[in-house]
């Protein structure tokens, strides 16, 4: 007879975590984007204008990784970057109108997602919730 094995919290967030990349992966893959080019797109419609400083470190990258990022979504016409006119050293990011048109289906998909996860009773979400926030104080206190 074989034991039944209990999966912990943190191997069901995991693997919660990683069925949703894998989902929006190949939902992404139809228009052509990466994950961390949509998650650029999505903030950039939601906060036009968002300085590059900002916006590094909402996708916790490096600004130099971020650079790289912005000028490939550049030569696909989908964001413009323009001085900001209240710091000459700052940058500011925009969607050009073909990025607001995938900005606008990574949207929908990042929506239906969340519809399949909000049709989930999760007796637990405050206490994941309040495990999120525990562990993003206890990464400050590491830094």
């Amino acid at each position: 007879m074989t034991e039944k094995r209990i999966a912990t919290t943190a191997e069901l967030i995991y693997q919660v975590g990683q069925l949703e990349g894998q989902i929006i992966q190949r939902q992404l893959a139809d228009i052509g984007i990466r994950m961390d080019h949509a998650r650029l797109l999505h903030y950039v419609g939601e906060t036009p204008g968002t300085n590059q400083v900002r916006l590094a470190k909402y996708l916790n990258v490096q600004p130099a990784t971020l650079t790289n990022m912005i000028k490939k979504l550049e030569k696909q016409n989908l964001v413009v970057r323009r001085i900001d006119p209240e710091d000459s050293h700052q940058r500011q990011v925009f969607l050009l109108p073909q990025g607001e048109e995938t900005a606008g289906k990574i949207t929908k998909t990042f929506h239906q997602l969340n519809d399949i996860v909000a049709s989930v009773n999760l007796a637990q979400q405050g206490s994941l919730c309040l495990l999120s926030k525990r562990l993003r104080d206890y990464l400050a206190k590491l830094t």
